[in-house]
């Protein structure tokens, strides 16, 4: 049976835990294990258990509905306002120099405290812009990129996103045919997909086939249309509680409450932590120096390489927050903010556009067990 916006969204209110199995329409769908689980999550998301998505529409198609793309037989189609259409196949993407970025995707629904699925990975290929330059493409009269996958799903991306000057730190649009090490998988848009760091999962097209320049400033893409999601799709300030889990039983006493901030409007700044309305308190922020040493991959991104201040804008980065539990039932509430002073709002009206609410997690506390005398 098809997932509607409507279902999903009532499917979500009664969501016991941050991720699920669950397909959701409009959003992503994990085909293994949820990701984010548990105490201590890799900051480096394994390609087997990151987040996959299905139908044009926005509904979940199920494996059936994932494009088969040769890799000789690929080609991606840059034409509309440029000088000297081109045919792009991945052998010329390889022949140019690769380069390596940190992304955090991230579905944008986020309904009653729980956030959209997300995975982080070390993408490689190459900028959009370069080919764009080499199509000739009328920066003058362009407006927007609009782009077409194999699978029937489309979106766009307006020419600021492409060549504006981001002085942020935010990297540029690219064509990824590497995630983590090894070449993309189906699922993930394999040959090559179009990778926008910073914004939600539906700007970055899988199994990109097309890309026509037009003057047309019009909204064009299947979410945006069918579903009504946000145009500009920044991620906006957001966070999740990885440990505890919502509706968890936990022992009294110390706890290390984790998880992870996240935005695409500028580096993340801080996180808060709130029990019981008694006001909010730092947590605290890994550094990168802990991160590499436990996930090492990381080391070949072009952030890492160009030492670049982190928190990285665009990239989730993991907090925890020591707490020392009591008996009974607490609820604990997690708010993020960003270098650009956006900071989460208490709650989130309409869960297309963007916006994230403060994350909540109710958690029972268990009295300690009777020592022996």
């Amino acid at each position: 049976m098809k997932t509607t916006r409507r279902t999903f969204l009532g499917q979500m209110g009664s969501l016991a835990v941050g991720l699920s199995l669950f397909p959701l329409a409009g959003c992503e769908r994990n085909a293994f294990e949820p990701v984010i689980e548990g105490t201590d999550v890799p900051f480096l998301t394994p390609n087997d258990a990151f987040f996959l998505q299905f139908g044009a529409d926005g509904s979940v198609a199920g494996w059936e509905g994932v494009p088969s793309l040769a890799n000789e037989g690929w080609g991606l189609s840059v034409e509309g306002l440029v000088e000297r259409p081109l045919r792009v196949r991945l052998a010329d993407l390889q022949a140019e120099t690769p380069v390596s970025v940190l992304s955090t995707l991230r579905c944008i629904i986020n309904s009653n405290g729980v956030p959209g699925l997300i995975g982080t990975a070390v993408w490689t290929g190459v900028p959009l812009r370069l080919f764009l330059e080499r199509a000739g493409i009328d920066r003058q009269r362009t407006r927007r990129l609009r782009i077409f996958g194999a699978d029937g799903f489309t979106n766009n991306l307006p020419m600021h996103k492409v060549f504006g000057d981001d002085s942020d730190g935010l990297p540029e649009p690219m064509l990824v045919y590497e995630m983590n090490g090894q070449l993309l998988a189906p699922g993930h848009g394999a040959p090559v997909r179009l990778l926008v760091p910073g914004h939600y999962g539906y700007k970055s097209v899988k199994w990109i086939t097309r890309i026509e320049a037009t003057d047309d400033d019009a909204v064009f893409g299947s979410y945006q249309t069918v579903l009504g999601y946000a145009d500009d799709g920044t991620v906006q300030v957001t966070n999740g509680v990885t440990s505890v889990l919502r509706g968890a039983r936990i022992p009294a006493g110390p706890t290390r409450v984790a998880g992870y901030a996240l935005s695409g409007g500028a580096a993340i700044e801080r996180v808060e932590v709130d029990v019981d309305g008694a006001g909010f308190a730092p947590a605290r922020l890994l550094s990168l120096r802990e991160i590499a040493a436990l996930d090492p991959g990381l080391q070949g991104a072009a952030q890492v390489l160009d030492g670049a201040p982190y928190p990285f804008r665009g990239v989730w980065a993991p907090w925890t927050y020591a707490w020392d539990a009591s008996p009974g039932e607490h609820r604990l509430r997690v708010r993020a903010a960003d270098a650009a002073g956006n900071v989460q709002r208490s709650t989130d009206a309409d869960p297309a556009d963007g916006e994230n609410a403060i994350f909540e997690v109710l958690v029972t506390v268990s009295e300690p067990e009777p020592t022996e005398q």
